[in-house]
């Protein structure tokens, strides 16, 4: 699943037995489990280029999303943009700046939630994700117009069409009716690790005969919008492929599969 955070199981510390104060052991721990969401206070992080856009992806609004405070995954009132992971089955949400023995690659110039976080008092990080403003596409792209770290080969003109091509694609394309479909026909997170699953309203107006059938077209026609948006993008308007997570978010057919749904062979 997208996930903004992960619940952290403290370590054991003898120096907290001891009576000392404890501190992070950079022990990597919350790394492996995800990397974080950014904050409008990580701005500058994006304009020096410490976090280059290729590293990041947008999680929409509407994704199914990990909510610690709500022991839950219940879907996304707002986008996020988060540092991606590898993939793959182990840690597929594995921060990217994480070094394997050696920890944090960007450890001095950390986002704000990575800066927070302290896996034995998650209370500041708690009061940063409650009180502090959550960073957008359009944020980030407006502090990056006069230029973006990692594509200097982007005219202004292009950089320019970002926001535009932005809201272009959530108009022809939502994530939130689109897995608020794939609930209603019976897809959606499995429960596990006790957290419950907070499905949307009209999970319990099951669709069936005839209007499941149209349904399941209209899953599959939004798949095939959202791939041929992406590859305009690329083609016609000269964006990088890299960028794409950034700017448009993952795409609704890995969204579908996520839940179980996936095109017929063929398809």
């Amino acid at each position: 699943m997208s996930m903004q955070h992960q619940p952290f199981s403290p370590p054991s510390a003898a120096s907290g037995d001891s009576g000392e104060a404890v501190s992070c052991r950079r022990c990597g721990t919350c790394c492996l489990r995800g990397g974080p969401t950014l904050m409008l206070s990580d701005t500058a992080l994006l304009v020096s280029g410490t976090l280059t856009l290729e590293s990041l992806v947008c999680l929409r609004a509407g994704e199914w999303a990990r909510d610690d405070s709500r022991k839950a995954l219940r879907p996304l009132e707002g986008e996020r943009i988060k540092i991606a992971g590898p993939g793959g089955r182990v840690h597929p949400w594995r921060c990217l700046y994480y070094r394997e023995g050696v920890g944090c690659g960007i450890y001095t110039q950390r986002p704000a939630q990575c800066e927070a976080l302290f896996c034995m008092d998650t209370g500041p990080l708690e009061e940063l994700l409650s009180k502090g403003r959550h960073m957008g596409r359009f944020a980030a792209l407006n502090a990056l117009k006069g230029g973006i770290p990692g594509f200097s080969g982007l005219s202004a003109a292009v950089i320019g069409l970002l926001p535009d091509l932005v809201s272009a694609h959530e108009e022809q394309v939502s994530v939130r009716e689109a897995l608020e479909l794939a609930d209603r026909l019976g897809f959606y997170p499995a429960q596990g690790q006790g957290l419950a699953v907070e499905r949307s309203a009209n999970h319990e107006i099951p669709l069936e005969g005839s209007e499941r059938e149209q349904a399941v077209a209209e899953l599959g026609e939004a798949a095939r919008t959202d791939a041929a948006f992406r590859e305009l993008c690329v083609e016609r308007a000269g964006i990088p492929a890299a960028m794409l997570p950034f700017l448009l978010g993952r795409s609704i057919k890995d969204l579908l599969a996520e839940v179980g749904l996936k095109p017929a062979q063929g398809k």
